[in-house]
């Protein structure tokens, strides 16, 4: 008893009254919802729809013991601990009993190791389902060493009932408890025991042996175990018998040598002090005193919504949000979380989230900085609708949640066969290969439509490999765009190079493979680089000009001239290592000056000037400080050019000493002269202002069509070729190249054979999908003159299966490599009802393991005692 009460003790004061991270945050935040949706095999709520993971392992004991404590009303972080406190007991208890039932060691030595065994698994910070089948090991043990005059019945089924707790969340730590059992039971000849005992762990067992297989078949690989609580539950359990012996010997050796009787006591009393530091001292980070209000507010608004869609959470932390929203919640997939990340959104990420069925996109902007997602979403015209919580720590104080909305989505879409093409590459390429063609239709990998869907339009992205069908088009894109060192909050932008990610590439450079001779058209899309090419498409005409001794980022937003161009959303800043950073304005004529005001904005990531030595066309230089309001005056002198070096600053930001930097300079006497860049304004349009193209080393010359707020805002823009739009090509292999040319990098280049694109005008549907279990789903599906597919916002999964009105079972097939579909012949107006087959194995096994469960209890209650009432030997 004294041992299990300071194990509590040391639970729950640990931060106390807050919540620490967990490996299962939906036991903490709903369990009751939890464990609805693990008893179905196929989870509709979670990452587009998928084979539940591990969530049936929680069914016995994990579960039930959150959810009866959330519906006594039992506040969660003492939920959290009473677990904790549970593991730690239970393990401590077993091996106490275990060493008494041995007579292995003395009082002392049993209480010590009991309590290190506890203990030893926290300091290593494991979380308590790793924790759990180590600290059930010893009763699994206990039965089948029972002194007792105990029949084989009993001690079998109490030994599989002890296996049976441990559940089904880790399995390979709960198989490894079985390993020391085992050898004890053949070590000692025990075989019949052994085989009686080994059908009884099967037959408990089948609750969570007959899911696990069937996430096996049907579902993804589970994560490889953590090796760490695996060896633990192996060795532990015999270190700890051997420890209990041989502490009781080495007392009695050291006693023996002369040394004090309360040295070996004292030394193991101190070992148990240290294991139990770590819970004393540390301080676990992400720990809060409740899951925060502004996710409960954040769910509740996404739930009240009456659009269709899912919801995408644009995080890479373990978040709440899925456990608390009842709406389902969409994936990360690798497209769409380097196109956030890139700072450069476009039509594309839009028309993949509404293809993908996603309706609202949810930003934490608690724990990361989130500029390249906003900017993104901006390009995107993804807007903001809704926000919670208080506003974070980074330089922007967004609010801690921001709900955007994508648009009009529906979880269905039907595909006339006219509007499909078939893709040869990767799920990655299907979004830019959709939106390259006009972004109205659907494509399938070509390896997914063979047999299904024959003879469907060939758009080539692989193109290191030869075809035997000549392609419709060919999509070419770079793999990473790469991020500037400059982003934008609506026209302003902050600079910082460490937030610039290089691209993968500088353009394209591709091998082409033709079976046959035919002409293509070549478009495409291109993006703003960072340059002189670009800086020389700035400057206004009769206006100041500006250079510095450097510049801490590439981008035209953070070059010289942007501080004399009357735009407050972009500023000049120093290099960090210049020792003495300076900043030469030229006027156009020589004027008479007065004196200069600077101007730093409150977001700008540097030092503002404050004080500065100034030279005039070259003379003699004079030293000014700069008042509180940015002013410098002195007396008036006719100057053309102006050298500011600046000798001293004022930190910005949190008093950190970082490098100068101006918004503007405006120059008292002249300063008419600085003239902002006109935003609308068109980049000079000709041949050759855009990248450089080559086919089998021919050069072609291209232009863009661009403004200037497409260059100072990094936008994508459009490209074409001259004159002839067409390139003519003959069969075999050709090499492309698409270089960076006049101030712009290629991101994605297509060649669409002439005449591809004159089809059918039959447009896609949305369609709705209701699901009265999930499990199952219906379709009402329109009438159609042509073949099409049916293709649902969800996980592809062979065990769906799919009948139209009459019956007849429908083709599946993969959509845009990975969304679930079928194959509609043409016909009128019907419902298509599909069912996810394994989820009756699944029901079934589950009943099935709770008969088996209830008899091995049966037999164990029913069958105590042998027959001879002899004992077991040990």
């Amino acid at each position: 008893m004294l041992g299990c009460l300071a194990l509590v003790a040391l639970c729950f004061q640990q931060a106390p009254g807050k919540i620490l991270a967990d490996s299962r945050i939906e036991l903490t935040a709903a369990p009751g919802r939890f464990l609805s949706r693990a008893l179905h095999l196929w989870d509709p709520h979670t990452a587009f729809g998928q084979v539940q993971s591990d969530a049936f392992g929680y069914l016995l004991p994990i579960g039930p013991f959150h959810w009866l404590l959330d519906a006594l009303s039992v506040p969660d972080w003492i939920t959290q601990r009473l677990w904790w406190s549970l593991v730690l007991c239970v393990a401590f208890l077993g091996i106490w009993k275990l060493c008494n039932v041995l007579e292995y060691g003395v009082p002392w030595t049993r209480f010590a190791v009991a309590l290190l065994y506890a203990l030893v698994p926290r300091v290593f910070g494991e979380f308590p389902i790793e924790v759990w089948p180590m600290a059930m090991a010893p009763w699994i043990m206990l039965p089948l060493v029972s002194p007792r005059a105990r029949s084989g019945w009993w001690r079998a089924s109490w030994s599989a009932l002890a296996f049976a707790l441990i559940g089904g969340a880790d399995p390979v730590a709960g198989a490894a408890t079985l390993v020391v059992p085992a050898i004890w039971l053949v070590s000692h000849r025990k075989l019949k025991l052994a085989l009686g005992w080994l059908g009884f762990v099967v037959a408990v067992s089948i609750w969570w042996l007959a899911p696990l297989a069937l996430l096996l078949q049907y579902g993804d690989a589970p994560p490889g175990p953590r090796w760490l609580p695996v060896i633990g539950v192996v060795i532990g359990l015999p270190l700890a018998l051997a420890a209990a012996q041989y502490l009781r010997r080495l007392a009695n050796l050291s006693v023996s040598r002369g040394v004090n009787r309360r040295v070996v006591p004292a030394v193991v009393a101190c070992l148990a002090v240290a294991a139990a530091a770590p819970v004393v001292l540390l301080r676990p980070d992400g720990a809060s005193a409740a899951i925060p209000g502004h996710w409960n507010a954040a769910a509740a608004w996404l739930d009240s919504q009456s659009a269709p869609g899912s919801v995408l959470l644009l995080s890479s932390t373990t978040e709440p949000l899925t456990a608390l929203v009842k709406r389902p919640m969409a994936a990360l997939t690798d497209d769409v979380e380097r196109r956030v990340g890139s700072g450069v959104g476009d039509q594309t990420l839009r028309q993949e989230l509404t293809r993908d069925g996603v309706r609202y996109v949810v930003v934490r902007n608690d724990l990361e900085d989130t500029l390249a997602i906003h900017e993104s979403l901006a390009d995107a015209g993804i807007g903001r609708v809704a926000y919670f919580g208080p506003g974070g720590h980074t330089r922007i104080p967004y609010p801690s949640v921001e709900i955007y909305d994508v648009g009009a989505t529906t979880p269905g879409r039907l595909i006339p066969r006219s509007r499909l093409v078939a893709v040869v590459g990767t799920a990655d390429d299907v979004p830019t290969v959709v939106t390259a063609l006009g972004g109205t239709g659907g494509a399938v990998l070509r390896s997914d439509a063979t047999g299904k869907v024959d003879g469907l339009p060939l758009i080539e992205t692989e193109v290191s490999k030869p075809v035997d069908e000549q392609p419709s088009a060919v999509v070419l894109r770079t793999q990473q765009i790469g991020r500037s060192g400059c982003l934008h909050v609506g026209a302003r932008a902050l600079c910082n190079q460490e937030q610039a990610t290089p691209a993968a590439e500088n353009g394209l450079s591709r091998s082409v493979q033709l079976p046959q001779a035919a002409s293509y058209e070549l478009r495409g899309t291109a993006l703003p680089k960072d340059g002189d090419v670009l800086e020389r498409l700035l400057p206004v005409q009769g206006a100041i000009t500006a250079t510095a001794s450097s510049r801490a980022v590439t981008a035209p937003e953070g070059r010289p001239g942007a501080a004399v161009d009357r735009d407050p959303g972009t500023s000049w800043l120093a290099d960090p290592d210049d020792p003495k950073p300076s900043l030469t304005l030229k006027l156009p004529v020589a004027r008479d000056v007065a004196g200069l005001r600077f101007q730093s904005d409150t977001y700008l990531d540097g030092s503002r000037p404050a004080e500065v030595m100034l030279h005039f066309d070259g003379g003699v230089p004079i030293r000014a400080t700069v008042d509180a309001e940015g002013y410098v005056r002195f007396a008036a002198r006719h100057v053309r050019t102006i050298k500011i070096d600046f000798t001293a600053t004022k930190p910005l930001q949190d008093a950190r000493r970082s490098p100068v930097g101006v918004t503007e300079v405006a120059v008292l006497g002249a300063d008419e002269l600085r003239k902002a860049v006109d935003p609308d304004r068109r980049v000079p349009t000709y041949c050759g202002n855009g990248p450089a193209v080559r086919v089998d080393g021919v050069p072609a010359r291209t232009q863009v069509t661009a403004t200037m707020r497409d260059v100072l805002q990094r936008r994508t823009v459009p490209f074409s070729l001259c004159g002839a739009t067409s390139v003519a090509l003959r069969s075999g292999s050709h090499h492309v190249e698409v270089l960076a040319g006049g101030g712009f990098v290629p991101i994605e280049t297509t060649l669409v054979k002439a005449g591809f694109g004159d089809v059918s005008v039959t447009p896609v549907q949305g369609v709705d999908v209701w699901r009265p279990n999930p499990a199952e789903l219906t379709v009402e599906v329109p009438d159609a003159d042509d073949q099409s597919v049916l293709a649902v916002a969800q996980n592809y999964n062979e065990g769906w299966e799919a009948y139209d009105s009459t019956g007849q079972k429908l083709t599946p097939i993969r959509i845009g490599g990975w969304q679930q579909g079928w194959v509609l012949p043409a016909g009128p107006e019907q419902v298509v009802t599909a069912s996810f087959m394994p989820a009756r194995t699944y029901r079934a096994g589950l009943l099935l393991g709770l008969i088996t469960l209830l008899t091995v209890l049966a037999v164990g209650v029913f069958f105590p005692k042998r027959r001879t009432g002899r004992s077991i030997r040990r």
